[in-house]
């Protein structure tokens, strides 16, 4: 027998893990950006407009997420149910309301931004937020837009090219932001211009590499179906929500804050702010790595490899917490500096710093609760850390001068506390733990396998004392042994070149057995040449005697799955 588990996903999740960091650093450091070299020309006015600005937006992040997101989520679902078509369908439908709901949002964001700069500035920054405003609505339907292939790259596996897309925008807004600002002299309309544009350019090339040859995912027309719509705003919530209530935060802290200590105050709040915003390549790089993963295994009903990845996203989401916390404590006051504020950081800085942890390990929770569709979980750990208990602590401690910046780690310690003790009653209400997954009454055996000829063969015995264990038939033992060999052989010889392994999985079902062949390399169907090629007769027999053959290039793995 093959090695006692798979390693395959979690190879890929590592793989995959630092491109997606990237593409997400990509997507957030044009704040990050702006508020350094806005603060760096124009002062503490110009970055706590920036800041009072980013709540349009998250209002567009808002959106985007929602139906991508949602759409992805739905899709990955769909696939590890082996629906393919209902997980393309909901792609097509994901795009047609982004852009009819973009084209709403940003035409009346447009003819509210005089009323959206009055209640979101002071007077000394409501001109330079309309200005900022009108600017980032004038291009927003491409950042919602952007979303779609975000999300479905990592649905295909390709993470690099995502990342490619995502770093170009920023290697281009930080180019045209020093253009436009320092060259120029355009001011704030400068970094919103250079947002925009580069904004513009990342969505075309997302879009190109999504529609490359081989892609799966295509844009069609599709009837507008309600339960549909349903499922996407329901699953996409959790992400939506997050940017959301982010929004409603930066509102009321930005309040809070004005009322503690004034414009100086503000300032502090947007570098942390800003700071926070990079720190997203960590706090959502590592859950978001393991989602369209997690979301296949439970559509698979693979509740091992559910519960391995997110023991794994754990570890390695501490790990890299406590190494972006520790950089930002040592180096607290060239951050300050960078953004062009002299006033003394270390204590402001030391408390987000904290509360890094803490929130990684928040946010990959919600994000699990996500992907294995417990939506309603998963929107009250974002709705908790990201405004209601952080905006409460904030409020409470507003009397205490310095100390409110507490709020960072009480803010996600309360948000623990809450969410914790409420899936503990609600796993024990519905007598499951607090994974929520659906046990499966029949037995499982998994494996991985080399490629080599040997090793292949070598496995027949354990798979036969298996198929005796959970009760085959002998017709059913021979047709899956004979598709177990015959298909590992194939991928061994034209996928992996005989070179890495494979994972295996034989599933116990109620009349019979599934079994599961996954590996890399290049996209290879065996099923489309069983009828044209002699060579492939072994493959036609598998497909005559099995209830049901089927192939899956889903998350850059070949996936064989074969019924009987």
């Amino acid at each position: 027998m093959g090695q006692e588990d798979n390693k395959l996903l979690q190879n890929v999740y590592r793989r995959a893990l630092f491109p997606n960091m990237a593409a997400i650093l990509g997507g957030t450091i044009n704040v990050f950006v702006d508020g350094i070299l806005v603060g760096q020309k124009m002062g503490e006015t110009g970055i706590a407009a920036v800041n009072q600005s980013l709540v349009v937006y998250l209002l567009l992040c808002t959106a985007g997420s929602l139906f991508a997101a949602g759409a992805s989520a739905e899709s990955s679902y769909a696939m590890g149910q082996r629906d393919v078509e209902a997980g393309k369908e909901y792609f097509s439908l994901a795009m047609e309301l982004a852009i009819g709901f973009g084209v709403v949002l940003c035409g009346l964001g447009l003819f509210l931004t005089p009323a959206l700069a009055r209640l979101l500035g002071s007077d000394s920054t409501v001109g330079l937020i309309e200005t900022y405003i009108r600017i980032t609505l004038l291009g927003g339907i491409f950042k919602i837009l952007l979303y779609l292939p975000y999300f479905y790259l990592r649905l295909e596996g390709k993470m690099k090219q995502s990342a490619y897309a995502m770093l170009t925008m920023t290697a281009l807004n930080i180019a045209l932001d020093y253009v436009f600002l320092f060259v120029l002299e355009l001011g704030i309309a400068g970094a919103a211009w250079a947002s925009v544009l580069a904004t513009v350019v990342a969505c075309i090339m997302s879009f190109v590499f999504l529609f490359q040859k081989g892609g799966m995912f295509r844009f069609r027309p599709v009837r507008v179906d309600g339960g549909k719509v349903g499922r996407i705003v329901a699953s996409g919530s959790p992400m939506a929500a997050n940017n959301l209530f982010s929004a409603i935060r930066i509102v009321a802290l930005n309040g809070i804050m004005n009322l503690v200590g004034g414009s100086s105050m503000v300032a502090l709040f947007a570098i942390t702010n800003n700071l926070n915003e990079f720190s997203i390549c960590v706090q959502n790089g590592v859950p978001q790595t393991g989602s369209a993963l997690l979301g296949v295994c439970h559509g698979e009903s693979d509740n091992t490899m559910v519960k391995k990845l997110l023991r794994l996203q754990i570890q390695t989401g501490l790990l890299l917490s406590a190494v972006f916390a520790a950089a930002a404590i040592v180096f607290h006051s060239q951050i300050g500096l960078l953004f062009g504020s002299r006033q003394e950081m270390g204590f402001v800085i030391g408390c987000w710093a904290v509360s890094l942890l803490p929130a990684t390990c928040n946010n990959i929770m919600s994000y699990y609760y996500y992907a294995i569709r417990r939506a309603g979980l998963s929107n009250l750990i974002t709705v908790l850390r990201v405004c209601v208990a952080t905006v409460a602590v904030a409020w409470f401690l507003h009397g205490f001068g310095a100390c409110i910046w507490l709020f960072y780690p009480l803010g996600e310690a309360v948000s623990a506390a809450v969410w914790i003790g409420y899936g503990i009653w609600s796993a024990k209400k519905q007598k499951k733990s607090l994974y929520f997954l659906d046990s499966f009454e029949g037995s499982s055996l998994r494996f991985t396998v080399g490629c080599s000829t040997e090793q292949i063969c070598s496995i027949s015995a354990g798979v036969s004392d298996f198929c005796d264990e959970i009760g085959l038939t002998p017709q059913q033992s021979m047709t899956l042994s004979l598709a177990l060999e015959e298909l590992l052989i194939i991928t061994a010889e034209k996928t992996m070149k005989n070179v890495g392994t494979m994972d295996v999985r034989v599933l116990q079902r109620e009349d019979g057995a599934l079994l599961r062949i996954r590996s890399e390399g290049a996209p290879y169907n065996p099923l489309e040449h069983a009828s044209e090629n002699i060579d492939f007769m072994g493959v036609q027999m598998i497909m005559n005697m099995a209830t049901r053959t089927e192939y899956q290039s889903t998350l850059g793995l070949n996936t064989l799955i074969v019924e009987i």
